[in-house]
């Protein structure tokens, strides 16, 4: 029996993480293809902190970009972001599942200055506009963007082929572009981390939707593994 294709289409450190905190023995009941759909390139910007009491990072991939921490605080989205931000010297205050997940997690009363939102050009929600508007002093940084790639040529004949293809989307960016993409989506098990992603796909465009239980990369992982496990693709 040929076994399915995992297609992974974000950035290659994001998809090598993912891949590999797959349990293996699930992991191997797949054949993997990774291709990008998304390249990220810092935009130059240097973010002055000076008079910045701490900062948030929504995204792992913008600690990179920004200062060393020098013990300043930080507030995470995700579990990779909190350990990218402690490799760079940030003292992690805090970390919850999304951005509007911390927002709600976050205890005022404990901020001793002005907070930066430091992240990429693509946001899913204005963390900045959101804390002003509940008086918090807050600025914001763009340190990096999300070019756009094309499918390669593994991804764009596993498509087109026979075997059903399981694809995890993490944004509706992505999944516009995948869609562009991919062409035919019938043989496509779609795995996304919202339902604002599964509203970019079709209905009934693809084999199938699942979306994870909750906004997280442990969610998406749990599914991804549950539908290679089920043994019911087609």
């Amino acid at each position: 029996m040929t076994k399915p294709i995992l297609l992974l289409t974000r950035p290659k450190e994001s998809s090598s993480c993912f891949y590999h905190s797959l349990r293996p023995e699930i992991a191997a009941k797949a054949r993997l293809i990774v291709s990008p759909l998304l390249e990220i390139v810092g935009t130059g910007a240097n973010p002055d902190l000076s008079g910045i009491w701490g900062v948030i990072f929504t995204s792992a991939h913008a600690v990179g970009f920004a200062p060393l921490g020098q013990g300043r605080p930080a507030f995470c989205v995700g579990e990779r972001t909190q350990a990218a931000a402690e490799k760079r010297d940030w003292k992690v205050k805090q970390v919850s599942a999304t951005a509007k997940d911390l927002l709600a997690e976050m205890d005022m009363a404990l901020l001793e200055g002005p907070l930066m939102h430091v992240s990429g050009r693509h946001q899913r929600m204005d963390v900045a506009s959101a804390l002003r508007a509940r008086g918090i002093a807050a600025t914001s940084a763009t340190v990096y963007d999300q070019k756009l790639l094309q499918l390669n040529d593994e991804a764009q004949l596993a498509l087109a082929g026979k075997s059903p293809v399981i694809a995890p989307l993490f944004s509706p960016r992505s999944a516009s572009h995948f869609v562009e993409q991919a062409g035919d989506l019938s043989r496509v098990h779609a795995v996304v981390i919202s339902a604002a992603v599964a509203g970019v796909l079709s209905a009934g465009s693809c084999a199938s939707i699942g979306i994870a239980r909750q906004p997280t990369g442990l969610e998406m992982r749990r599914s991804v593994e549950k539908l290679l496990s089920g043994g019911c693709l087609a």
